[in-house]
């Protein structure tokens, strides 16, 4: 067939693999526009030189690229922006691929464990403290190797997983969660905290503390009237008390 040779719609599906009513809603929304319509029958006829277009819109739209980025790269004459688009839909399937990774395993678990709710508690208790560092990294690790905390994700949406350290069962008694939070971007950046820790052996975290990275405040001792305590900064100079349990 010569490639400016008419043909229908239909035959210009068949040989692009594309349906009838996808090639209609395109022609509406100005993506792939037949080469003439008849003003009488409304009839829509393309030519074989749009089949290569046709079958690049169908490999796209089959990769869920959204038809508005689609246009952006079929019409594209450099490059540039194919690669834009291209890079920004990978890192966008990349997060829909670590959603339903998350959702599979909170079945599995669903699965192994039941079903559990968390219970309604009554009245208000604290859940939460967010702590300013200089450096997220550094310091989720620091307090890993400190004190073994466990930083996971606490929060999902669409766009992103949320982290901080998590301590016992949303819900419960024992729910609580320590936000790290870096830079000047969020409205609640706090200042430098202080907080404390309780723990079973308060010279051994201390030591471990400062092993770590952090700088002593106080050296272990006893106080008179409460727990024997000790004080330490982390390196983003926030007082930690420690108090023996």
């Amino acid at each position: 067939m010569d490639d400016d040779e008419l043909m229908t719609i239909g035959r210009f599906a068949r040989l692009t693999g594309l349906s009838v009513g996808t090639l209609r809603h395109y022609d509406e929304v100005g993506l792939l526009s037949p080469a003439s319509v008849d003003p009488a029958t409304g009839y829509r006829r393309y030519r074989m030189a749009q089949a290569e277009r046709a079958r690049q819109i169908r490999m796209l739209r089959w990769d869920d690229l959204p038809i508005e980025e689609i246009r952006q790269v079929i019409d594209d004459q450099t490059g540039a922006t194919t690669r834009q688009v291209l890079a920004r839909h990978q890192r966008r399937l990349q997060r829909q691929q670590d959603l339903l990774t998350a959702r599979i395993g909170d079945t599995i678990r669903f699965l192994q464990e039941g079903i559990t709710m968390p219970k309604v508690l009554a009245g208000c208790r604290p859940i939460q403290l967010k702590i300013a560092v200089d450096d997220l990294d550094a310091a989720i690790a620091f307090y890993v190797k400190a004190f073994d905390f466990r930083y996971d994700v606490a929060r999902r949406t669409q766009e992103a997983d949320y982290s901080a350290f998590l301590f016992g069962t949303y819900g419960q008694d024992d729910f609580f969660l320590v936000h790290l939070i870096a830079g000047q971007e969020r409205m609640d950046q706090p200042g430098t905290s202080t907080f404390g820790l309780l723990t079973e052996d308060i010279d051994t975290y201390h030591a471990r503390a400062i092993d770590a990275g952090a700088t002593e405040a106080v050296a272990p001792h006893d106080a008179e009237g409460m727990p024997r305590c000790s004080a330490i900064r982390d390196p983003s100079g926030n007082w930690i008390w420690l108090y023996q349990a």
